[in-house]
């Protein structure tokens, strides 16, 4: 097991515990220390004094969570690998379910159920309660492309032969590559099971003492540093699906760009927009970057590309400045093509509106309109989501896990 930590005092010692509840004497438990400024490895130090599991290596500087994690795969002796995250634990019994699961089958890659705490009620989220993540059973990354919308390392248990040679990238997104590559080469061996395994803490936010203009420059920094590593993300994987057949390795790649695009890269641009960021050009000209750099038969095969990149950012014109504007006319383009009509492939009605006054008016005049007509047909679903979320406990978006 290997658990990269920075600055972890208060929970690094219920994550480790966690790990060794099984009394399985094979387990090792690798904590690296990034750095820490604070009682991290102090703690690690007491935890390894009464389990001899337990191995700390402490790194000098911080070098972040990826290359953290590069220097424990040195030191992993172990057959199978699990990755823990600081501030998580697994679920009582938890790791035994993954362990069982590998060790009772010619399984290659086992994955099990992760649920999401703040501290009260635990949830999952809606775009991880699919059939290909939920439902039990042998699977194959290629056969269960929605398997990529849980590409964490969490709740996850590794054979060598998956992952040995493959590094972590970036200081963020820096593991998805990682897991997608790891199970691509687990072939028909991934099993998934039904089990809670994982709770990873999401704490609620908390408020921010620095200026608004340092947010600014490190979130801009941050967004566009994420389409950087996206891209080679995307890069790498495309390489290691290169053996597979011509359509499974369309739908795969597909899949992965509209994943990065939704959840990974978009979120930076609507958090700017939505704090009016004058930098929030700059987000945009980085999404559109990452677009341009994807395969043209990808870029077609895609059903809400449109939508999932352009429909959300559109919503929020009001709060464009000219700038901001003009980049998004760029990302249009890149998105739709020179042909915008016969390149539109957005089945809900709504986009496929607004898409064409964008193909057909200039920028300026489409955008307030198109503004208008999403605005007015999304008012009443996201009321409906209010009121439910309010009634049901959980946030926007989540799904309530009722038997925890």
């Amino acid at each position: 097991m290997l658990v990269a930590c920075w600055n972890a005092e208060a929970s690094i010692e219920p994550a480790v515990r966690s790990a060794l509840e099984p009394s399985d004497p094979g387990i090792e438990v690798i904590v690296v220390d990034d750095g820490s400024t604070d009682g991290t490895a102090d703690v690690v130090r007491r935890l390894a004094s009464e389990d001899d599991r337990v191995r700390l290596l402490v790194l000098a500087e911080n070098v972040g969570a990826s290359a953290a994690r590069n220097r424990g795969l040195e030191l992993v002796s172990g057959e199978w690998l699990t990755i823990l995250d600081a501030d998580d634990r697994f679920a009582p019994g938890g790791l035994e379910r993954l362990i069982s699961a590998a060790t009772t089958s010619t399984a290659k890659a086992v994955i099990g159920q992760q649920f999401w705490t703040d501290g009260g009620v635990p949830w999952i989220t809606s775009q991880y309660d699919i059939p290909d993540i939920r439902e039990p059973g042998r699977k194959r990354l290629a056969d269960h492309p929605g398997l990529l919308y849980f590409v964490s390392p969490h709740a996850k248990l590794l054979h060598r032969s998956t992952w040995e040679g493959l590094r972590f990238d970036g200081r963020m997104l820096g593991d998805q590559a990682w897991i997608i590559r790891a199970l691509l080469a687990a072939g028909d061996g991934i099993e998934v099971i039904g089990d809670d395994v994982y709770e990873w803490h999401r704490p609620p936010r908390q408020g921010r003492a620095s200026s608004i203009t340092t947010r600014s420059r490190s979130a801009v920094a941050s967004g566009v540093e994420a389409a950087a590593v996206a891209r080679r993300s995307f890069e790498a994987v495309a390489a290691d699906a290169a053996d597979l057949a011509a359509p499974e390795r369309k739908r795969l790649l597909m899949t992965y760009m509209e994943r990065l695009l939704q959840y990974d890269l978009a979120p930076h641009v609507i958090e700017a927009l939505d704090r009016r960021d004058p930098e929030a050009a700059t987000l945009i000209d980085a999404v559109t970057a990452f677009v341009r750099a994807m395969p043209p038969q990808v870029l077609g095969a895609s059903g809400t590309l449109a939508r999932d990149a352009l429909g959300p950012l559109l919503i929020r014109w009001h709060r464009m400045n000219r700038a901001a504007r003009a980049a998004y006319g760029r990302l249009a383009t890149a998105v739709l093509g020179p042909d915008a009509r016969r390149r539109l492939r957005v089945t809900d009605a709504r986009y496929r509106v607004v898409l064409a006054l964008g193909a057909a008016l200039p920028l300026r005049i489409a955008g307030p309109i198109a503004q208008l007509i999403l605005g007015l047909t999304m008012l009443p679903g996201w009321a409906a989501r209010r009121v439910r979320s309010r009634f049901s406990g959980v946030g926007v978006g989540r799904v309530a896990v009722g038997r925890l």
